[in-house]
């Protein structure tokens, strides 16, 4: 994330690592090179003892290795836990989002990609053997304090975990899974380019948490409000408590008094759904309720209705003439293109539907949300737009069936990107992404791999249009708008129609 030079880029690299890492380096250099994941053998995994007759209560710290300062927590866990849920442990622990593969490897030394190491399902389907881990438990590698463990995380930016045992105690029966008691700074962001790249982001916003040093797409990447510094404790416990807890479950707990409500065009989803996914739907509905201005005034109803509005009211009684090809003709299409001005908004004579993307996706909204029907050659209007009069009544209409789909898997990847927008403060299309991963842990699938972000954005793109351009936003090179509460309160409206839209409106 800079353009400093990679000699110097490996020399500070080198001097921030650990002597463990450093004695890894040497030993890989003098062994014929550096073999990294892919090793030349299969090193032999230790003699596991057998469980303690009674478990116990283990406190460890882990920390996140290379990272300055240093990311870690303290957890008290129970030390029967197996492997496998001591990764779903930490990834609530730090914040991950379990977007990639991950790997444990047993101490005392730190042999990550040279040592043994456990294997998980995907191993195991791809045909490696070894002693997988499920199959083992947390207390039969940490007994005694100093024991270490270690846990890779996202094989390309390498987010190792050092996992150290400070003290065994006794363990109440009823005692939770695991227990955060201490910690500092917040977890990493996925995907920032491992912990130079973390480094780098930190170093940034200590010196000036504007970060008006990164360039304005490092800023539009980062999450609003991002802070590196706070670690929210509570935030981590609520997290931790899900361990365990089935998916109707996780929805009775989130439902009490003044929790916000899920949308109902997300049941398909809920219905397949991990824990982990409800309740992080469920803190995405919070977040879209309670974090962002949503309240519109008349001059933002005008905004948003315009659109919507001029073609209504250019097909008048007659409807809008339509080529043999179905395109509105010509010159229907020109007067759109100047009357709205789109011209900032597309190259070309705008004249021609097939060719002027912002005047065809407006068409294409306006039938699919009931305002416009096609009927012998011409764009008419449909009763619903005849009888709408005021700009709220309009934008009440769009909201109302902005998410309308036949496909209920399809009005669910709406109502995703609907709700990442509300709950982010900007119709992003990035957000794509985010929907591709929820869609993909409940078991849906565009390729080998689950819903790709490719098709997701195809999914959500009509939706992304209306939201973008409510906000002010340009389709070509997908420019955000400046009047985010725009988007976020039709947003709002279309995810909870029952809602009556005229109490979101600031008079």
């Amino acid at each position: 994330m800079s353009d400093e030079d990679p000699i110097e880029q490996m020399r500070r690299w080198v001097a921030g690592l650990s002597g463990d890492e450093l004695q890894t380096l040497a030993t890989g250099i003098l062994g014929g090179g550096l073999l990294g994941p892919a090793a030349r053998h299969t090193p032999q995994m230790p003699e596991l003892p057998e469980p303690p007759e009674e478990p116990c209560a283990l406190t460890v710290r882990v920390d996140v290795d290379g990272t300055r300062p240093p990311v870690w927590r303290r957890l008290v866990l129970r030390g029967d836990l197996m492997l496998d849920e001591v990764h779903e442990v930490l990834q609530a622990a730090f914040g991950w989002e379990d977007y990639h593969l991950h790997k444990f490897w047993p101490g005392p030394s730190k042999q990550v990609w040279r040592g043994p190491s456990f294997l998980t399902q995907q191993d195991l389907d791809e045909g490696e053997e070894g002693v997988m881990e499920s199959d083992v438990q947390l207390d039969q590698l940490l007994r005694e304090p100093g024991d270490r463990l270690f846990y890779t995380y996202d094989f390309g930016d390498d987010w190792t975990h050092t996992i150290k045992l400070e003290s065994v105690g006794p363990l109440d029966p009823d005692a939770p899974v695991a227990v955060c008691t201490g910690g500092r700074m917040a977890g990493p962001l996925e995907d920032c380019g491992g912990p130079y790249g973390h480094n780098e982001l930190v170093e940034a916003y200590r010196a000036d948490p504007a970060l008006t040093g990164l360039d304005q797409e490092q800023r539009d990447w980062l999450p609003p409000g991002w802070d590196p510094t706070a670690l929210d404790l509570d935030e981590v416990a609520q997290r931790l408590a899900l361990f365990g807890m089935s998916a109707d479950e996780v929805r009775a707990a989130l439902s009490g008094a003044g929790a916000a409500p899920l949308p109902e065009a997300l049941e398909p989803l809920l219905g397949l759904a991990l824990p982990t996914v409800v309740a992080e739907l469920a803190a995405l509905s919070a977040r879209a309720r309670a974090e962002h201005e949503a309240g519109l005034t008349a001059e933002d109803l005008a905004a948003v209705a315009r659109p919507y509005r001029y073609l209504v009211e250019l097909a008048g009684e007659e409807g809008i003439p339509l080529t043999a090809a179905g395109w509105m003709k010509p010159s229907y299409v020109e007067r759109a293109y100047h009357d709205l001005g789109l011209e900032s908004d597309w190259v070309g004579r705008g004249n021609r539907e097939d060719q002027t993307l912002p005047v065809a996706q407006l068409r294409t909204t306006c039938q699919q949300v009931g305002l416009l029907r096609k009927h012998k050659g011409r764009l008419l209007a449909t009763r619903l737009a005849r009888s709408l009069t005021t700009d709220e009544e309009y934008v009440a209409a769009l909201a109302a069936r902005l998410l309308h789909d036949r496909d209920e898997h399809l009005r669910s990847a709406k109502a995703l990107f609907a709700l990442l927008t509300a709950a982010t403060g900007r119709a992003d299309l990035d957000h794509a992404g985010a929907v591709a991963r929820i869609m993909s842990a409940c078991g849906l699938m565009t390729g080998p791999f689950g819903v790709e972000p490719r098709h997701a954005s195809h999914m959500v793109w009509p939706v992304w249009f209306t939201l973008s351009q409510a906000a002010g936003g340009r389709v070509r090179g997908d420019a955000p708008g400046a009047h985010h509460h725009r988007a976020v309160a039709l947003a709002r409206w279309a995810l909870w129609p029952q809602e009556h839209p005229v109490a979101m409106v600031r008079r």
